[in-house]
């Protein structure tokens, strides 16, 4: 576990990390009250080295909190310790194994996390709930790491070699914990846009070939009445029949017309298709695909793993787009009794499907907040009826914009609906920022500053982020194996889970002495909460003053490691903390 003892940082697990005595004493207590070898168990009857699974995957959990990085440092260091048992080959099975299910493992502990809080009357998180979801780069270095790929990191505006992790939190009023996550590799947009022209051609290809079937039916028709009517003019002369036969010979006349326009655009049709096809067999077998060449990808670790194992369901999750892979994990958590007031997610996430996935959810219970996109997505007006992109929206309703003295804002609200589904849309300006920022919610009775309030809560993810990268090892798996992958970042994830429990009790009893005196650790929060605003209005003031966006500067503040170091020296310790 990294540490440094020269700068502040904004980490909720700093103090935690750093301190090893108090760290190891607590352990076994927190284990215990977690039950992890208990929820271990099941897994004995995969025995790695004639070792038992749980006493293994128990180890690895605890490995941080002794200052040991990885399994590899396990044994260099040279311990001793009874508990540490087998050789390394035993710990790598472990976590290559692919019958574990990691899922039901992470969720277990989120649950018992939530149990344990809630039946603690002090520990209880209270105020909004909520799911948000974010994805996060984890970098890799070997491109013969399994289903590894070139995937756009939006920091730094570059294609970078790693998966993209998507992850699936809780915030329960007081801690942010993750509950579910999916690494994906990406495609690229070349490959993206030959597999939408190819689905295009084949939908042109069947409508055509439809169309043809109707048309050779129909010339049949005509062709038989045709003849019908032929062999009857043989026998009667009148002008009736000549006149019948005129029109039969006419419509088959039309009729053969229209086939031959109907086959010659089937033919057309058809040779697009077969040209995706081909463009596409082609770029499969000689381009870049998930942004690596034949040879790289053939060199590429692969494992032969069983249709009905867990690891075969997470090697396909990889190839998901992040919209269905988002709202199957929030169906999962629905599904084993975890439900929030709302879900927060970046511009990215928002779309009809998501929007409509969780309108049908619960009831529509789980309410929406997301940032928008500034761009031509089309609104339909309340008032007016009216379609209009979101770009144009601020300057046909300029007069209606309002002032919030409270957050030094300005804003516009407009009832509408997308695409059927009734929402509200908050644009907002902070302090001198010239363009507009656009949050939708499906949340009708919400003003704009408890939105605000709300939204806010979604930065917890980005300090997650942080956190595990910085203190708990996320991504730093270098196993070429993607059972492995998996097995790391949950690993990771519940010993999130479990520094959370621990810190909720630490500074609890930093506080107050266990609640001793309730009175006086009141008077305490409120001091902190009075310094916090006035902190943060301080920056509104300056980003004010400077011409900053303030929204903008809380995405740098998250995402650039160097703005995010000179930003923490401004607090104290114990405040960037709770901040």
């Amino acid at each position: 576990m990294q540490q440094n003892k020269n700068t502040t940082n904004l980490s909720e697990l700093e103090i935690i990390a750093s301190d090893r005595i108090k760290m190891t004493s607590a352990i076994a207590d927190v284990m215990g009250k977690f039950q992890l070898k208990l929820h271990l168990k099941v897994f004995d009857v995969l025995k790695s080295k004639g070792l038992a699974l749980s006493s293994l995957l128990s180890i690895l959990v605890i490995l941080p909190f002794y200052g040991i990085e990885n399994i590899y440092a396990l044994f260099k260091t040279g311990l001793n310790n009874p508990e540490f048992k087998g050789k390394k080959d035993a710990y790598y099975n472990a976590k290559n194994e692919e019958n574990i299910n990691w899922r039901t493992l992470l969720l277990l502990h989120a649950k018992r996390f939530m149990y344990l809080t809630s039946k603690n009357i002090h520990l209880k998180g209270s105020g909004v709930t909520a799911f948000i979801f974010d994805d996060s780069l984890l970098e890799k270095t070997g491109k013969k790491t399994e289903r590894v790929s070139m995937v756009n990191d939006h920091v730094s505006k570059r294609f970078i070699l790693g998966y993209k992790l998507l992850v699936c939190g809780f915030w329960d009023g007081k801690s942010f914990i993750p509950l579910d996550f999916s690494l994906h590799r990406e495609k690229g947009n070349k490959q993206e846009a030959l597999i939408k022209t190819y689905k295009k051609a084949i939908r042109e290809y069947q409508k055509a070939k439809a169309a043809l079937e109707n048309s050779i039916s129909s010339l049949q028709k005509k062709e038989d009445k045709l003849l019908a009517n032929k062999d009857l003019c043989k026998d009667d002369k009148s002008k009736t029949a000549k006149s019948k036969l005129k029109q039969t010979q006419d419509s088959y006349l039309k009729a053969e017309t229209k086939y031959n326009e109907t086959k010659k655009d089937f033919c057309t049709k058809e040779k697009f298709l077969n040209d995706s096809k081909r463009k596409i067999k082609r770029y499969y077998s000689k381009e870049r695909l998930f942004g690596l060449s034949p040879k790289e990808r053939k060199e590429q670790y692969k494992k032969n793993v069983s249709k009905n194992s867990f690891g075969h369901l997470r090697r396909k999750e990889t190839d998901i787009d992040k919209i269905s892979s988002t709202i199957n994990m929030l169906k999962r958590v629905v599904r084993k009794g975890i439900v929030a007031d709302y879900l927060l997610t970046d511009s990215w996430f928002f779309c009809h499907k998501l929007l409509v996935a969780v309108n049908n959810m619960k009831e529509s219970a789980i309410k929406l907040i997301s940032m928008v996109k500034m761009n031509n997505q089309l609104f339909t007006i309340c008032e007016t009826g009216k379609q209009l992109s979101v770009s144009k929206i601020p300057e046909v309703y300029r007069a209606q914009v309002k002032e919030c003295r409270k957050l030094k804002s300005k804003y516009l609200k407009v009832p509408c609906t997308y695409k059927g589904t009734r929402t509200n849309l908050f644009f907002v300006k902070m302090g001198k920022a010239q363009k507009w920022h656009l949050l939708a919610t499906t949340d009708l009775n919400l003003g704009f500053i408890r939105l605000m309030e709300i939204y806010q809560i979604r930065w917890s993810i980005e300090v997650f982020f942080k956190e595990c990268k910085q203190y708990l090892n996320l991504g730093g798996c270098e196993s070429s194996n993607f059972d492995a992958q998996i097995a790391d970042t949950t690993i990771s994830m519940i010993q999130h889970i479990m520094l959370t429990y621990y810190k909720r009790i630490y500074y609890q009893q930093g506080l107050g002495g266990l609640f001793e005196n309730l009175k006086k650790e009141q008077v305490e929060l409120d001091l902190v909460t009075k310094i916090l605003e006035i902190l943060r209005e301080l920056i509104n003031c300056l980003c004010d003053i400077s011409g900053i966006d303030y929204m903008e500067f809380q995405k740098d503040l998250f995402h650039n490691e160097s703005v995010l170091k000179t930003f923490s020296k401004l607090l104290p310790k114990r405040l960037a903390m709770d901040a």
